[in-house]
């Protein structure tokens, strides 16, 4: 019964981390979303902030591996990136682990670590696989990978705040139609 408390209050706090950030996120909701008792999260957690660095770790990995599937290495390299950008996202729900990087207590390592570890997973592969292009001829020799890569990860990140901003589920899907066209610019095929 206690680990079926623990994962219920892991579940239910990596939810209200995504819905509502980390502030916004009470141990009191928590509680009521788990169906846990204040007891089960002491016992489990030394408090709010331990609890949610072990959601987010969860959620990193988690996320990490759906990304790995999903950028299929059976893809030519440019494809690969191509299939990400292309990706339906909704933006209004935000990036799960990229929404908190405005809130306060990105400060806090154990906190910033889950998140940048997914992030730069993502952007790393992101990179290996442009360079893979390089090397394969599909994208021009004069392309900085890394530097791309790292405008891939910002214009994700960045459509999805864009999306928030405005109330629009739609811009963050703009603004990756955008970057497939700067990608574009930079094929040979």
């Amino acid at each position: 019964m206690a680990s079926s408390h623990k994962d219920a209050l892991l579940v239910a706090t990596k939810a209200l981390l995504w819905e509502h950030g980390y502030e916004a996120t009470s141990p009191r909701k928590i509680l009521d979303e788990s169906g846990a008792g204040q007891g089960s999260l002491y016992h489990h957690f030394s408090g709010k902030q331990d609890l949610a660095a072990h959601a987010l770790r969860e959620v990193s990995e988690e996320m990490k591996a759906d990304f790995d599937r999903r950028f299929d290495a059976d893809l030519a390299p440019l494809e690969r990136v191509r299939v990400f950008l292309g990706e339906k996202r909704t933006g209004t729900k935000g990036s799960r682990l990229g929404r908190l990087a405005n809130e306060p207590i990105m400060s806090e390592e154990e906190i910033r670590q889950p998140v940048c570890g997914y992030m730069a997973h993502v952007e790393q592969r992101i990179f290996k696989t442009l360079k893979e292009a390089i090397r394969d001829g599909s994208l021009v020799k004069g392309v900085k990978p890394k530097t791309l890569a790292a405008t891939i990860m910002a214009t994700v990140q960045g459509g999805y705040v864009m999306s928030l901003i405005h109330d629009d589920p739609k811009y963050v899907n703009r603004a990756t139609k955008g970057a497939l066209g700067l990608l574009k610019q930079f094929a040979k095929n």
